[in-house]
């Protein structure tokens, strides 16, 4: 087994074992970018559109965990994707147009799975603030590639692409056609109906599983008077919340996460970050047995004294002004 390797490396000019370690992940994931950007430009769905940018925020994050990594160990991260970037964005423009939505996330899947090869591998070669940053990458890289799997096997009808979900596929979609919630990017069952917007506003589609999720979320001086609201004020204020991004890490963080697999992971509210002050550090005191300098004198000269006294003078300035 390889020893690991921590982020305490010196400054050299040759590159150091995390950053050889990293940097061809960065590179994968900034070329996997590329392609995610051109399957939002060649796609017709807003919903999947709002997918796949959700996709590329989680892997923009991946990107800025593990260059901050190899910046903090001396080393110089990659900045482009390589041949890679552009043959996936080629590769995935063509296949968007020509085979479909379908194909796209195919496509988009079997680059999930060399990345988590390479994160897997990567984390039992590191240790500390490494691991715990390749460990979140990972995470993001399970949760999108699940996503995934469940769009294709609802798209496909394939038993085999249902089969290796976590769990029955009517938990992810509860209608005949797949369509991707704007929140979970889902369409989950729940006792309220999914609330679609379209013409003339912004088209923006909600499950049910998220309605339900989004009214919990209210705090209890509106959610006391939700019910007495008219219907369209409701559905105004669920959408407004749902799309806002401390409900949609939310729905990432306890919705996507179970059904990927993995742990739910409540996401700590911005209030109690506010509390959680480091410890203050003592204010510097002279040594023991040190002369403390005592100032008695002015050590400006009477040159600078009137210079002063003129600049601070907001009569003379207001005269000028």
């Amino acid at each position: 087994m390889a020893r690991p390797i921590a982020v305490t490396s010196p400054r050299s000019d040759r590159p150091q074992p995390l950053e050889r370690l990293l940097a061809p992940l960065i590179t994968r994931e900034i070329a996997t970018i590329a392609g995610i950007d051109a399957a939002i430009a060649a796609e017709a769905y807003p919903d999947y559109v709002t997918m796949y940018q959700a996709a590329k925020a989680g892997k923009q994050a991946n990107v800025a965990q593990m260059v901050t990594l190899v910046r903090q160990c001396g080393g110089e991260p990659p900045e482009y994707g390589g041949l890679r970037r552009h043959l996936l964005k080629s590769g995935t423009a063509v296949v968007e147009r020509i085979a479909g939505t379908t194909a796209t996330l195919h496509a988009m899947r079997a680059g999930e799975v060399g990345l988590l090869k390479g994160y897997t591998d990567g984390m039992r070669q590191v240790q500390g603030v490494a691991r715990l940053a390749l460990r979140k990458a990972l995470s993001r890289t399970l949760v999108h590639g699940n996503l995934l799997t469940a769009h294709i096997a609802k798209r496909s009808g394939h038993p085999a692409e249902a089969a290796s979900l976590a769990h029955p596929l009517d938990r992810y979609f509860a209608g005949r056609a797949a369509k991707a919630c704007m929140r979970c990017h889902l369409d989950r069952p729940g006792a309220y109906p999914a609330l679609e917007r379209g013409d003339p506003h912004p088209y923006t589609y909600i499950c049910a599983g998220c309605h339900v999720d989004v009214r919990a979320e209210f705090p209890a001086d509106l959610a006391s008077q939700f019910d007495r609201w008219p219907r369209h004020m409701q559905e105004a204020r669920v959408l407004q919340h749902a799309i806002g991004r401390p409900s949609i890490l939310n729905a990432i963080h306890t919705v996507l996460y179970p059904l990927s697999g993995l742990k739910a992971e409540r996401p700590v509210p911005a209030e109690k970050h506010a509390v959680t002050l480091p410890a203050p550090e003592p204010a510097p005191v002279p040594a023991a047995g040190e002369t403390r300098t005592i100032l008695t004198a002015d050590p400006r000269t009477p040159g600078e004294t009137e210079y002063v006294a003129e600049l601070f003078d907001f009569r003379s300035v207001r005269a000028f002004w």
